[in-house]
């Protein structure tokens, strides 16, 4: 799929007709998003800004030469992007940015909800944008924010977790359920989604620093001072990841050391009742006995004697183990 966005007056534009394989590129083309492209629009695309744009593979490569390098007078970045936050199943996808000029094409198989954001922001022509890097810098803030909200909303939902358990079961809110199982899936959801979250992040951090640098291509000064002051945002955003993932492991381990400590109790109240019962079975054991001479078998309080002294053998246990405190 190929959108066109024009500028027009200093706005954005979004041109329907241009995505028509017969109808040329506008000259007033400044951002082209291709997402998962079909062979004949990166040929279009590749027409248009001149130079060759990556393949799939080459967007897969992990190297820092791969995804950052100018070639051919253009500007190649890749980064990974966090999507599927709001599900059960975060992922990263990759995001190749192409900076030709004035021009700038993206690429991705999967939309990332920042640049399907801004993107809605440009149809309806609410973005100011004259040229390919204030495009460029729109993106990579509107990921930044969308990854910021994520960390944050995370950071609330572990907030809450911790207070739970740190609470105790005594003192928890009325209509709170403590649900152990779902309490691990929460804590390893978050666990995982900030992981994916600090990829991107370091992506990003090393996108904006080659930026900042300007290493083999020329630069404005607004663009360099931009990457500098996003960098400084990305540090902060890694280090309050890196506060949520000591957080989630605080968490974790007080999840399963309170399920440890709730296992031990269960396994000392079936020990101490296995205790306490054993007396009275031990009692009517001997009582059953089939024997000729069985004292109190003739007697007529030989059965209230019998069940007393069950009585008594589990209540004098009962009563040493409270005074002990074991239960």
């Amino acid at each position: 799929m190929l959108h066109v966005f024009v500028n027009d007056g200093g706005l954005l534009r979004w041109d329907r007709e241009a995505a028509d394989e017969s109808v040329p590129f506008p000259e007033s083309a400044v951002w082209l998003d291709l997402i998962n492209p079909t062979p004949d629009e990166l040929a279009r695309a590749e027409a248009l800004i001149g130079t060759n744009l990556p393949t799939r593979e080459q967007m897969a490569e992990i190297e820092e030469s791969s995804r950052l390098r100018v070639a051919g007078g253009a500007l190649t970045m890749t980064v990974t992007a966090l999507v599927w936050a709001d599900t059960d199943e975060p992922r990263i996808a990759t995001v190749s940015f192409v900076l030709a000029g004035r021009r700038l094409v993206t690429i991705h198989d999967i939309d990332p909800q920042a640049l399907l954001a801004f993107r809605r922001r440009a149809t309806h022509g609410q973005v100011s944008a004259s040229r390919g890097e204030l495009v460029l810098a729109a993106l990579v803030d509107g990921m930044i924010d969308r990854t910021s909200v994520v960390l944050r909303r995370t950071g609330v939902e572990m907030d809450a977790l911790n207070r739970r358990y740190f609470r105790g079961r005594k003192l928890r809110s009325r209509g709170e359920t403590l649900d152990d199982a779902q309490t691990l899936k929460r804590i390893g959801h978050a666990g995982h989604l900030i992981g994916k979250a600090r990829i991107s992040l370091a992506s990003l951090t090393r996108m904006t620093d080659f930026l900042a640098r300007g290493d083999g291509w020329n630069a404005g000064k607004a663009t360099r001072r931009w990457a500098k002051t996003t960098l400084q945002d990305l540090r902060g955003l890694d280090q309050y990841a890196r506060f949520l993932s000591g957080k989630v492991a605080l968490a974790l381990d007080t999840a399963l050391g309170q399920i440890n400590v709730e296992q031990n109790e269960i396994v000392k109240i079936v020990s101490v009742l296995t205790v306490l019962l054993y007396p009275p079975t031990l009692v009517a054991s001997i009582g059953g006995m089939n024997f000729t001479d069985m004292p109190g078998s003739q007697s007529p309080f030989g059965y209230a004697s019998a069940l007393g002294l069950m009585l008594l053998s589990a209540l004098l246990p009962m009563v040493y183990v409270r005074s002990k405190r074991w239960m």
